[in-house]
């Protein structure tokens, strides 16, 4: 994945290695806010949910996306949120993308995608994704040419399928 050496300003992504688990567990425990909280105060019970929680998570990916890798959003360096990618033959896809809370809305996730998306453009790739139908980021994703491919309960998955004009566009 060439995407690491294509962010070089104030946003980038560095592979995640054994030393960010503390960070990503912050980060996937930023996602359950809702559960936490009817948790109740008892750490241990809000740490075994949150493992639990997040073994199961990544079981999944490892199961339904083998070649996901796993890296860490920087902001000048520091972290700020991680974005699963998973690459075989029907493209790229996007596994998870999340910002923790305090660096939201700051252009990190926008800067990934569109660093993403010059990359897949420029190789032709389709990119996929799944979003909540509830979650208002939907709309930004329809604004970058995603197209709604099929809705479950829950879900609607994406595909961005590039163009060459959409290409060149964008480089003159």
């Amino acid at each position: 994945m060439r995407l690491p050496a294509t962010l070089t300003g104030a946003w980038q992504c560095t592979l995640a290695g054994t030393g960010d688990q503390a960070f990503l567990r912050e980060v996937f425990a930023s996602t359950k806010s809702i559960e936490l909280h009817l948790l109740g105060p008892d750490a241990g019970t809000r740490d075994a949910f949150i493992q639990m929680q997040m073994l199961a998570q990544r079981r999944s990916i490892a199961l339904h996306y083998p070649a996901a890798i796993e890296l860490i959003i920087r902001h000048h360096g520091q972290p700020t949120g991680r974005l699963w990618l998973h690459e075989d033959h029907d493209g790229l896809r996007v596994v998870d993308i999340t910002i923790l809370p305090a660096f939201q809305h700051m252009g990190g996730a926008r800067a990934c995608l569109h660093a993403l998306l010059n990359l897949t453009d420029a190789d032709g790739v389709p990119v996929h994704l799944h979003v909540l139908q509830d979650n208002p980021v939907r709309h930004w994703y329809a604004e970058l040419g995603f197209e709604i491919t099929s809705v479950s309960s829950l879900y609607q998955a994406m595909t961005r399928i590039p163009t060459v004009e959409e290409h060149q566009h964008e480089q003159t």
